[in-house]
Order: structure tokens, then sequence, then C-alpha cells
């Protein structure tokens, strides 16, 4: 989307119109010939850029918000792109909250007004484009939900899903061996975690047709065991202590993600999910 006219100016009223590292002033009066001079630059500290510097894969992530800028002059912009291990993205978001700090303190409200007020044209035309934006949004993620498109991004929550259970549960092994918590592929496309004669099932039921509009996931948590074919194992007969299902869909903001078939309007990304069911298994079986 671009940083937006609203956000550039907060940026620069809590920059106080100065480089976030060197506090050299930024927009300067006049040149020799007689010109306005901007030597600032709205610098990103994650970038939205595969191969940009310090570059996270974030979801529901607005990279070009407030929280992820700082204002700097153009040396110093291109020195913390040239040396990203000494400007890592904690010593940045550092630098920039003690910078602010130092502006709210010590210079003019001058900056702060414009932060704090936008033109009344400026503060209507931020609320028509924000409804238009939201508003298509959701338009293109309803088409692509009916679509074929739409079986391809489930695919990719799905996998996801997978890898953030399975990553988290290598950590647990790391650092709680004795524990021995297991995970399994399962016939529905994730994975079934296995722990302490419990286990919690993560399955994706994909709906017939070429779209992903009626596909579901599972969560649920059982006592007992099952096998690698999904039947009861003897003697730990499951039962169902909880258990959710999820349609594929998509929020008001147009991302997609799972929504509870209950009617509930609770909506999750598919990292928000996985950590709410992972952290109801190993409470329930632990407190």
């Amino acid at each position: 989307m671009g940083i937006t006219v609203k956000t550039r100016k907060i940026l620069w009223g809590r920059s106080g119109n100065r480089c976030a590292i060197c506090k050299q002033e930024l927009v300067l009066e006049k040149d020799p010939f007689n010109k306005t001079l901007n030597l600032g630059e709205e610098c990103h500290i994650i970038s939205g850029q595969p191969n940009g510097p310090r570059h996270e894969t974030l979801s529901n992530f607005n990279y070009d918000s407030t929280e992820n800028l700082m204002l700097l002059c153009c040396n110093h912009h291109t020195t913390i792109d040239e040396q990203i291990e000494k400007f890592s993205k904690p010593e940045l978001i550092k630098i920039k909250l003690e910078h602010e700090k130092w502006v709210s303190s010590n210079l003019d409200s001058e900056f702060d007004q414009i932060k704090k007020e936008l033109s009344k044209e400026e503060s209507i035309l931020s609320f028509i484009v924000g409804k238009h934006d939201k508003e298509m949004n959701i338009e293109s993620s309803k088409q692509i939900l009916h679509s074929a498109k739409s079986i391809e991004i489930a695919f990719d929550e799905v996998e996801k899903i997978k890898n953030q259970i399975i990553e988290f549960v290598q950590k647990v092994n790391e650092q709680a061996p004795q524990y021995n918590v297991i995970t399994r592929d399962n016939n529905q496309k994730i994975v079934d975690v296995i722990f302490k004669i419990n286990t919690m099932l993560v399955q994706f039921y994909q709906a017939y047709g070429n779209s992903a509009s009626d596909s579901y996931l599972l969560f649920a948590i059982v006592d007992g065991l099952f096998d690698q074919n999904g039947h009861a194992v003897p003697f730990y007969e499951p039962k169902n202590r909880e258990l959710v299902r999820l349609n594929f869909s998509h929020n008001d903001r147009g991302d997609f993600g799972w929504k509870n078939q209950e009617g509930k309007k609770e909506f999750y990304t598919s990292s928000e999910i996985t950590e709410k069911w992972l952290e109801n298994f190993f409470n329930r079986i632990l407190k």
C-alpha cells in the first residue's frame, strides 16, 4: 500500500524533523539557490522485501506503519542498511524510541501539533481511502475464496500450521527432553501431537470442488492414543475433551484465516489458532 500521508505526518511529528541517530535537522529553510532542502528519509526497521535488510515474513503486519518506520538522514539510512549486524531490529527499535522520547522532552510543540492534527480535508480523505481499501480487500478475498486459487492459499496456511507445531515441539524436546513429546503426520494433511497418553489432533478437511470455501480446520484434544492409521489404541480408548471446527475464511480486512463454525465472530490467523491450541493442550495436561 505504501506509506500514507497520515503515517508520514505522524512519523515526522514524532521525530521532530531530526535524524534519529545524529539529530541533524532534515528540512532546511534554504540552499544557495533559495530552495528548501529535504534531507530526511523514511526508513523501514523490518524490510518487507525478501532480500531487504532485516527482512522477516510476518502475517498481518503493516510494514509501512509508524511502528516500523524511523526518520533518518540519507547518510544514516545507508549506514543502517549496510551494517545490519550492528543495526539489528532490537537496536533500531531502541534508537527510535529513545529519539522520540528526546523529541518529546526537548523540542518545541510545533511538530507534536503535526502528528495530532490533520486538516479536515485530509481526515475525510483518509477515512474515504481507508473504507475503500477495506471494501476492495474484502471483495477481492470473497472472489478468491470461491476460486481455484483458494485451495492453494488454504494449503499454504495448513503448511504454516504444521511447521509451527513441529518447530514448537522440537523446542520443547530440546529444552525439556524427558517429556518426549511426539509429532506424527496424520491422514488429514497436518499432524498429531502425542504427550503423556494424550493426543492433540490437528486436521484439515478439504471440501469437494475447486475452491476451499467449505473446507475446514479441526483441533481436538483427547485423552487416549491412536495408531498410525487413526484407529484407537486398545487400553487407551480416546475420550474427547475439547474440539473446535473452523471454516477457511477471511476477516473484515480481507486477510485469510479461520472462523469458528459455531457462528461465533472469532477469527484467527493460522499462527493465532495454533498458539491457542498448543497452550490449551499443554495446560490441560500439565496443570
